[in-house]
């Protein structure tokens, strides 16, 4: 791809069909469409090299948690489809002119999947559904509306890895996976209650 200066990274990274955290081929396994679409940022390093993505360990504990809240057929792309460029070390999320030369491609994605509900992960995907300088912080957990269809807004996976050590990583991945249960429309939980008479009014 020449639309952009990141296509001189090679091949872009296209998004994938996964299926119990497994890559799969579209219809391999009898499935038909994926009702969940998954958008992320862009390729890290791991992801440029093997060509798929959300990859390595962010990859491993995403697939982890949604097998978790019982998420196991899902389609998985980037807002950029080529690595960023990285400052001293560090990847930068990708620019306008990147996210504009992609868009084509994130249109015919939606065109293919047609999926019912949207997952956005990390700033770069979440301004999709909210331009503008916003925080990621205060967004994530909440649903809000993309191209006509309900969207939940979280945190990249990455995002806990890095701060791994922090005392709240655990409760921040309770709280991913059960904003992820009820987005998906789990129903609570219905118990059988015993039926007790009262021997005063019989």
């Amino acid at each position: 791809c020449k639309t952009c200066p990141l296509g001189v990274k090679g091949v872009g990274v296209p998004g994938a069909y996964f299926l119990g955290g497994s890559r799969v081929q579209h219809g391999a396994e009898g499935e038909g469409e994926p009702e969940l679409m998954i958008i992320a940022e862009a390729p890290g390093d791991v992801e440029q090299d093997q060509g798929w993505p959300v990859m390595g360990s962010s990859g491993e504990l995403m697939h982890a948690m949604l097998n978790e809240v019982g998420v196991s057929f899902y389609y998985v792309t980037n807002v950029a489809k080529h690595q960023p460029w990285k400052v001293r070390g560090k990847q930068q999320p990708p620019d306008a002119v990147a996210i504009k030369a992609c868009s084509p491609y994130l249109d015919l994605e939606f065109a293919m999947i047609r999926p019912t509900r949207l997952v956005l992960l990390g700033k770069t995907a979440a301004k999709l559904a909210l331009p503008g300088n916003i925080s990621i912080g205060k967004e994530v957990g909440t649903t809000v509306e993309y191209r006509g269809l309900p969207t939940l807004i979280l945190y990249h996976p990455a995002y806990f890895l890095y701060n791994r050590t922090s005392r709240w990583v655990n409760k921040g991945m309770k709280d991913w996976k059960k904003a992820v249960r009820v987005f998906m429309g789990e129903r609570p939980a219905e118990y059988k209650v015993k039926e007790v008479k009262c021997e005063i009014h019989n």
